[in-house]
This record gives C-alpha cells, sequence and structure tokens, in this order.
C-alpha cells in the first residue's frame, strides 16, 4: 500500500462551513507573517492559538490512492489471511488470537479507508506560528498563513460559558472587518451581560457587568513585541479579565467614578468563563 502519512498537496483548501460565509482571505496584499502580524495588532484583538486541526479537503491523488489501499486489503490481503486462519486453525490455537486480531486490524483499517475516502477531509495541523484565533459574531475564526496566503482554516461557534467574556472583543473585530472592507453573514449577536455599566470617555471606556455575585471587566493595554528575525518592535493589543466580589468592587464606589452608561441585559442561559 502506498503511504499517504506525510503527503501535501501543494495547493491546500479547507473544509468550512456551508451555513456562515466568513471571509476566507483577509490581509491578500501580505507577503510573508511578519506583514500579517502588523495589521493584526492594528485592526484586531487576536489570541495566537497552538495544537489547532483545521479540516483539510483531500485532493483526486489522495481519494484514489486510499481505494486503492482498500481494494488492495479486500482483494489481496483479507482473503489471503482468512486462508491462512482457516488452514491453521486446528493446528495453530495457539495462534488463533493472534489471526483474530490481525483480521479485526484489516477490517477496522477496510472501514476507516472507506469512510475517510467517502468524507474526502483530513486532519491538518495549522502551525502556531502562523494561526491566529479572532472571536467574532459568537464565532471563533481561526486564520493561518498557508500557501502565501493568510487564510480562513477552521470556524467554531463560541462555548457558550465564553461568549460573554468575548462580546465586547467580537463587537470590535465585526467592526475591524466591515472597517476593512470585508462582508460578514447576517447573524443576530446578543449581548447578554447583567447590569452593564459603562465608565470613562472615548476610547478609555471600560465596560462592567454582573456575573455570580462578581463584578467583571476586561482591562486593555498596548505592548510593544520584539520581532527576532527583523529586530522590529511592533505594537500589540493585550487584555485582563478581572473578576471581583460586588462588595468589594472599585466600581461600585460611585464618588470615585465616573459612571457613563448603564444597561440590564437580558437573562438566558448564557454564563460566562474567562478566557486565559
Amino acid at each position: 500500500m502506498i503511504d499517504l502519512k506525510d503527503y501535501v498537496p501543494e495547493e491546500l483548501k479547507f473544509k468550512l462551513p456551508s451555513t456562515v460565509k466568513f471571509p476566507e482571505v483577509i490581509f491578500s496584499d501580505c507577503v510573508c507573517m511578519d506583514d500579517v502580524k502588523k495589521k493584526l495588532s492594528e485592526h484586531f484583538v487576536t489570541i495566537q492559538e497552538k495544537d489547532v486541526i483545521a479540516n483539510r479537503v483531500m485532493d483526486d491523488y489522495e481519494i484514489s490512492t486510499i481505494r486503492a489501499n482498500y481494494g488492495e486489503i479486500a482483494e489481496e490481503q483479507m482473503p489471503e489471511l482468512e486462508a491462512q486462519f482457516e488452514a491453521l486453525k486446528i493446528k495453530f490455537n495457539t495462534e488463533k488470537k493472534d489471526f483474530e486480531a490481525k483480521i479485526s486490524a484489516l477490517h477496522t483499517q477496510f472501514k476507516d479507508l472507506v469512510n475517510l475516502a467517502k468524507k474526502g477531509i483530513k486532519d491538518y495541523p495549522l502551525k502556531m506560528i502562523d494561526t491566529f484565533r479572532i472571536p467574532v459574531m459568537g464565532h471563533y475564526l481561526y486564520y493561518s498563513w498557508v500557501n502565501d496566503t493568510f487564510r480562513l482554516a477552521l470556524v467554531q461557534e463560541i462555548p457558550k460559558h465564553e461568549y460573554n467574556d468575548l462580546f465586547n472583543s467580537g463587537e470590535m473585530n465585526q467592526a475591524a472587518f466591515k472597517t476593512l472592507g470585508y462582508e460578514l453573514p447576517d447573524i443576530d449577536v446578543k449581548d447578554t451581560r447583567k447590569n452593564l455599566r459603562k465608565f470613562g470617555k472615548d476610547e478609555n471606556i471600560v465596560e462592567v457587568w454582573e456575573e455570580d455575585g462578581q463584578d467583571v471587566w476586561l482591562e486593555h493595554w498596548i505592548e510593544d513585541f520584539l520581532n527576532e528575525g527583523s529586530g522590529e518592535i511592533v505594537p500589540i493589543q493585550r487584555h485582563e479579565w478581572h473578576r471581583v466580589p460586588i462588595e468589594e468592587s472599585p466600581w461600585r464606589k460611585e464618588e470615585e467614578n465616573d459612571e457613563t452608561g448603564a444597561q440590564e441585559g437580558a437573562t438566558d442561559e448564557v454564563s460566562a468563563e474567562s478566557e486565559k
């Protein structure tokens, strides 16, 4: 059989959802990942992810090779082993378990290969250094530098317990997509944060809301990142979640805070845990 373990097509394609259409390629004018990182830091709130597995679409060569492999199993290996087993099982009962295990493994491999060929999708590990997760409109968008293009490789719905924590970042990213001229799907995303209050003005506004008897807010700041390859310093947005019991919350001392707005979020099943 032909081993496809390390085979990767020259041009990679990914299996993406058909129900929601996010931009497959962003920053098409970039020629390297360093250029992409600069634009990401300018426009998006991102998290660099490791161990991300995307669904890669197999090419015709892979599918035909897999079919040839399971055809070889079905027409040659399985009949041969079964014949040997029937001829030897009386004389060599001690070897029975070994042959049964081999046949079972081949049956399993045969079924797996058939299903793999029908599905036409294969896991593709994305490189951490080139992969960024952008939360937007209730989804995690995983963009990675593939075939000299920063393209969308994986889309996942944000888990319910993480949704509220990422609502503000998601709105910022949604606005960034629109500012850059990219079209986004029509998805109704609701802010479910309870007792939402806003402090400060303009770019310094801090949003504070209640969760499980605590005040929750997200602190943003800019941190310089040194690109060891080019020696260039690139500004990157950082953030940190804060959770403080209501009775200890600094935002409850009205005389020390200038509250600019408040609203009561809808209450439903969504709960939040901080994203590290």
